[in-house]
């Protein structure tokens, strides 16, 4: 999918790196019952903003349920995006 939406990837055994943005990684995928995890950080927190927004569009058109929160280096969250995420 990400391929598809013209990102490049470093496919790991249990991760999936998109090259395009530092530290911007899915793990865990397919390890032990494990749903996976994402991580990222940047120095910018507007530029974290605008990449998640499109990692975050590629995902939910393919209908994969995720949530990303972005914290500013203050701890502050400064983004909330998410798809068919519950509602507390």
């Amino acid at each position: 999918m990400f391929k598809l939406d013209g990102f490049a990837i470093t496919e790991g055994t249990y991760s999936i790196r998109l090259n395009d943005f530092d530290h911007f990684v899915f793990r865990e995928l397919g390890h032990d019952s494990s749903t996976g995890c994402i991580t990222a950080d940047h120095k910018s927190s507007e530029e974290l903003v605008a990449f998640s927004g499109r990692v975050s569009k590629t995902l939910a058109k393919s209908g994969v349920r995720h949530r990303f929160e972005v914290y500013s280096e203050k701890e502050e969250l400064v983004s909330y995006m998410h798809h068919d995420w519950p509602k507390d």
